[in-house]
Formats: C-alpha cells, structure tokens, sequence
C-alpha cells in the first residue's frame, strides 16, 4: 500500500469516529434534556400535592371547634339546676281560757306575738308553713273549751311567724255553726293565709275540687285535708260541701271509710299537675300512738293514688312518723312520709306529753332535667308548751327545747324538757330529731 492510500483510509477512519462520538455527545444531551424536564414535573407534581394538602388541612383547621378536645357527635345539652324547697308543719293549733288571759293587753285588744317569738325562727324558717287550726274566729266573747271562740289576733300573729297555710277540717270545724266555719275563713283571708279542708260554699268547694295549690319555693305543692269527725255532731243537710270527712259514719263509729271522697280529692289535686300532694289529715284517737286499722287502709289508699306526704293531727301527741316505699296505682315506685300525729303546738291541755310537740321539715328536691321530685331529708326540732305561771310575761311560750336548755332561762323546766327530747324520739319510733 502507498503513502497516500494510507491516508485516505487514516482520514476515513478519523471521520467515522469523530461521527460516533458527536452522536454519543447528542445522546447525552438527549438524556440531560429529559432528565431535566421529568425533574421538573417530579417537582411540580410534588408542589401540587403539598398545595393541595396544606389547603385541606387549612380547611379542617378552620372547621374544627376552638376546644382541644375531640368533636362529640350528640349536641351539648344545658343542665337546669335542681330545685330545693321546704316545708314545715306543726300539729294542733287551739287556744284555752287562760291562754286568751294572758294575749290580753291593757287596751283590751290581744295580742299572740310572745307566745310564739321564741320559735318564730323554726317557722319563719321554711319556704312554707302549715297547721291545724283547731278553733273558730267568729268574734268576741271570746272563749276557750269548748266553743273554742279565739281572738281574731291570733291569724295575724301566725301570719307575723311564718305560717302560710291552715287546716281547717277538724274537730272544732262547725263547733260555732255554719257561720263560725265561714267566718273562720273569711279573717284568714284577711291575714293572709291560705286554708283547706272547710269551704265557705258549694262554689268554693267546686272550685278545684277543694284542693289548694301554692308554689313552695319553686316547687308546686298541692293540698287536700280532711277530718275523721266534727266533734259527734252533723254538718247540716244541704251543707255537706262545709267539710271533708274520712268516714261516711264520721258522727258514730268512725268504720266506714269514704273511698270515693277521698279518691275524688287526689283527682282534684292532681287535675293542678303539682309536683307534690299533701294530705293533711285530723284522725286516730286522742292520746294514743297506736295505729288504727281503717288509718291504715286511708293512708294506702292515698299513698297508692299519689299523694306523697301525710301530715295528721288530733290525738294531741306526737305519733309515728317514716318514710314508706310505695307503688302507685300506675306501677310508679317511689317514697312517701306520714306523720300520724304532730301533737299540741299550742294548747292549754294538761295531758300527759301534750306540751311536747315538734316543728317538722321536709325537703323536697326537683331534678333540673328530669322535673321528678322527691323527699330528700326530713327532720324536727323538738318543742315544748312552757307554762311559766299566771304572774309571767308571757305565761305560754311554745319553746324551741335545746335552745331554751341552753338559754338557762328556764331552771324549773330543765328536766322536764330533757326527758321531752327522748319522748319524742320514741313516740316517733324515728331518728327524724335534727339534734337542734
């Protein structure tokens, strides 16, 4: 081979690899272009998604309720706070020749205030006060027993100390007639307190059917009373509206027990749609704790219809008082209290334990949600008749008893007013006594 044909195939040679490697060179160019540009759309994808993230989590943030804590799924719900009230009830209320007496002031008018100042705190005390108002107001000459004709005064004070409401079926209801009965009512009415049991007329019996409905510190209370007699006479023909009675044969023998009156009262009640019934009943026999078989068959016939509370009155001692389970006709259960008999508040009877009496409370709480009421605590406060004698200002102060053992007002009585508390403790065969 000659020199020049060396050449040419050395130029050949040099072209084909300078070809090679610029298409090498363009390769990887190539290569580097899409590289670049799926860089780019790794990036931009990734922007995208973060974008889209932290808008969704921006609109989580915004939706979320300001409180760390997770979301409920059930609504928040308002709690109404329960309502608490009380009720306070003393037994016999009466006034004797010697106790008018000693109301008398110089001018000839009376005044009752002293004879109950000492206790005024226990029935001032509670939302509502009630008692039995064993006497007539029907105007001067004014008497004790037995036509029990009481200064008009004596309304006034009780308004003055806390009362609020009166029984007025009992004994003494017609012991003045029709028109001591009417003029009873009217000189409470004019004092200012409500009263049940005795009706001035067939109209005021209608009306509501006899019951009484007042609001006890929020809570709705309504009352029913009735009286087992009226001192062994009639209440006149066409007049049967005058009062409540217990028994059919309520002038004789007290057996025969009037279900269908009674059960027409808690109808009565009921109709108010209160959240408590009180049944304020005058029965059983005078000076005795034992209870009598038709009181019995009368307190499950109301307790069984819904009334809740019984408050009784007449035997002029402090009887049994519990708290008793019952199912109602309508398969409720539930707790209802009865108080037999609250003794003498204020009276001139000289009977064994007649000046001991007490001053009851019931509470009542109203669950805020559910609007069901209950008796949630019951106690007394132990009290005593003090007769300090013709030639002491007052002679007759009803006296709260560990106050006035404390006070050392009362030396004479000391004893007397000990040997009270443990009476009361056992004739209401219950752990009620407050220890105040």
């Amino acid at each position: 081979m000659d020199e020049q044909e060396y050449e040419r195939d050395e130029q050949t040679l040099e072209a084909r690899r300078l070809k090679r490697l610029e298409q090498k060179r363009k390769r990887k160019m190539q290569q580097r272009i899409v590289g670049g540009v799926l860089l780019v759309i790794v990036v931009l994808v990734i922007v995208l998604l973060a974008r889209s993230c932290g808008k969704k989590k921006t609109a989580q943030t915004a939706a979320a309720p300001a409180s760390s804590q997770p979301a409920s799924s059930e609504p928040a719900v308002q709690t109404t706070p329960d309502t608490v009230a009380t009720l306070a009830a003393v037994g016999d209320i009466m006034v004797y020749d010697n106790q008018i007496a000693d109301a008398k002031q110089a001018d000839g008018t009376y005044n009752f205030d002293d004879n109950f100042k000492a206790v005024s705190a226990q029935t001032a005390g509670a939302d509502f006060t009630v008692g039995n108002l064993e006497l007539n107001f029907c105007g001067a000459p004014y008497s004790g027993f037995p036509s029990f004709k009481a200064p008009e005064a004596l309304a006034a004070t009780l308004k003055n100390v806390g009362f609020d409401l009166m029984q007025t079926a009992n004994t003494y209801s017609i012991q003045n007639g029709l028109t001591g009965l009417q003029s009873t009512l009217q000189y409470l009415d004019a004092a200012g307190l409500a009263h049940v049991g005795t009706y001035a007329t067939q109209a005021d019996k209608t009306k509501d059917g006899g019951a009484v409905l007042e609001d006890v510190g929020g809570i709705k209370v309504a009352f029913i009373a009735f009286t087992k007699g009226v001192n062994n006479i009639s209440v006149p023909a066409g007049s049967e509206y005058a009062v409540n009675l217990l028994y059919t044969d309520y002038a004789t023998d007290y057996s025969k027990v009037d279900e269908s009156a009674i059960l027409n009262a808690v109808q009565a009640a009921k109709a108010l749609d209160p959240d408590v019934i009180v049944a304020m009943l005058h029965w059983g026999a005078e000076y005795e704790t034992a209870i009598s078989d038709t009181q019995t068959k009368i307190k499950d016939l109301l307790f069984q219809n819904g009334v809740d509370v019984i408050l009784g009155s007449h035997s002029h001692i402090v009887g049994p008082m519990q708290e008793e389970p019952v199912t109602t006709v309508d398969g409720e259960q539930k707790t209802c209290f009865v108080a037999y008999s609250l003794g003498n508040f204020f009276s001139g009877k000289e009977q064994a334990h007649t000046a001991e009496s007490c001053v009851l409370t019931l509470e009542f709480t109203k669950n805020g949600e559910t609007g069901d009421t209950t008796i949630s605590n019951v106690s007394y406060v132990p009290v005593y008749l003090a007769d300090s004698g013709a030639d002491a200002s007052p002679e007759f102060e009803v006296l709260p008893i560990r106050d006035a053992i404390e006070s050392g007002l009362f030396p004479d009585l000391q004893q007397t007013m000990t040997d009270a508390i443990a009476n009361l403790r056992t004739d209401t065969a219950s752990d009620y006594d407050s220890g105040k």
